[in-house]
């Protein structure tokens, strides 16, 4: 069923009208609310701003964690959220720790997709609450860009995104992680590589997006990395199969708990026909079909 919504849903949507600096879709590649270390609490707040001369809905859907999940795809659920959000003319909403609650769940981590029918504009961020009620966080931006090998002319030659500014010592460590789509019939396969400052190869790990399914995942730049380095990058290339993948990155102070956050930076061709707003995209495919059930 969810692979004949997808397809449906990727044939019948029309491209939405965007602005060349905002967009009517994002993906925000990271978020939750779960238990961390010492006693605190992950969460993340979103921000919407309608610069519109009307009101705008907003829908929130999301994208739950981990591989072994395949029915993990829904509209956010909460008691101050039921899919969407309703924003002023010209005004402004803040989500506050959006997921708490989410289908009842205690804890949960995953990506979100935020759309509406007219362009606006969005901020996330992503923090921990010590029990004294103190926070530390980052600033998660959402994207409009990613990688794309389905329908536009991105060949797997030029599948790739790049996450520079990685540090993996004994004061700063390092997280990757990606949002993934495949509506194809066929498993989709990525590589991640990290390089350290002088290009070197440090490691490479593969991962497999089975057909039809949608991943968010983010792993330790230690779990395979055994080397020190001051600066390195890494390298998110589609390597078999299609879909599209949203990567980043973040680097934590492992004395202050400070976090970065980190944007892939794309190629010009990776986005379909240079377009930007995830036009005809999986992720807009996706977003349609939930928020039609």
């Amino acid at each position: 069923m969810r692979k004949l919504l997808l397809t449906l849903a990727f044939l019948l949507v029309p491209v939405m009208a965007s602005a060349d600096h905002y967009a009517d879709l994002y993906v925000i590649p990271a978020g939750g609310h779960t238990p961390g270390a010492n006693g605190t609490m992950w969460m993340s707040d979103i921000a919407i701003q309608n610069f519109q001369a009307t009101a705008l809905d907003v829908q929130i859907v999301f994208i739950e964690g981990g591989f072994e999940n395949a029915d993990n795809v829904y509209p956010v659920t909460t008691e101050t959220v039921n899919g969407s959000v309703s924003v002023p003319p010209n005004g402004s909403v803040l989500l506050k720790d959006v997921v708490n609650g989410h289908r009842g769940m205690t804890s949960t981590t995953g990506a979100f997709i935020v759309g509406a029918d007219r362009p606006f504009a969005v901020t996330s961020r992503s923090y921990s609450m010590a029990p004294t009620g103190d926070t530390v966080g980052q600033t998660v931006t959402p994207a409009r860009d990613f990688i794309e090998n389905t329908t536009g002319t991105t060949t797997l030659s030029t599948a790739v995104a790049y996450v520079p500014g990685l540090i993996q010592s004994a004061r700063f460590r390092s997280n990757l992680g990606f949002v993934a789509g495949n509506s194809s019939a066929a498993p989709m396969t990525m590589s991640v590589t990290v390089r350290d400052g002088s290009g070197a190869v440090a490691g490479t790990r593969n991962f497999t997006i089975e057909s039809g399914t949608f991943v968010q995942t983010q792993f330790p730049v230690r779990d395979f990395v055994t080397r020190t380095f001051d600066v390195g990058s890494a390298e998110f290339r589609i390597t078999s199969g299609s879909g599209a993948v949203v990567p980043y990155a973040s680097v934590i102070d492992n004395s202050t708990a400070d976090a970065v956050f980190v944007s892939g930076v794309f190629p010009d061709n990776v986005s379909p026909s240079g377009k930007s707003g995830f036009p005809e995209s999986i992720f807009r495919s996706l977003f349609e079909s939930v928020r039609r059930r």
